[in-house]
């Protein structure tokens, strides 16, 4: 049964590859490889018994903001450009949790939420210190 799931998830990631890429030659044999391998990554994280995952609701509407956040950071990014800026480190204060499903998520979250808009990007989380290390260009963005 697994393996119908591989290929119809193969098969769709598939259609959508050629989709947004188009069809020449080459591009259809990478899409087909690179949708295999993304089917697989989906079964073996399907077939875990226990996805360790499970995040609030909140944590999740906080992705509206997401765009708001894109455009103000690829100002500063373009800010610090042409100022030939490079950034620094930053040390943020998070809720960092612990091996449970719901600290996963928000760990993963966090992660996610300050590493898409583009004036800076995670490099760890120190669960210990309670801390989140990213590199920030402009720090008039970050919070």
């Amino acid at each position: 049964m697994r393996a119908v799931y591989w290929l119809a998830g193969s098969a769709l990631l598939f259609a959508l590859y050629l989709l947004y890429a188009g069809a020449s030659a080459h591009e259809v044999v990478v899409g087909a490889g690179a949708a295999m391998v993304a089917a697989a990554a989906v079964e073996a994280v399907r077939g875990t018994e226990n996805p360790r995952f499970l995040p609030h609701l909140s944590w999740i509407t906080r992705a509206v903001r997401l765009p708001a956040e894109i455009v103000r950071d690829t100002g500063l990014l373009l800010k610090n450009l042409a100022s030939g800026g490079d950034g620094q480190f930053v040390r943020v204060p998070i809720e960092a949790g612990g091996d449970d499903a719901r600290a996963v998520a928000h760990r993963t979250l966090e992660t996610f939420y300050r590493t898409l808009p583009p004036n800076s990007i995670v490099i760890g989380i120190d669960r210990e210190r309670g801390e989140i290390l990213m590199h920030v260009l402009e720090s008039g963005g970050r919070r």
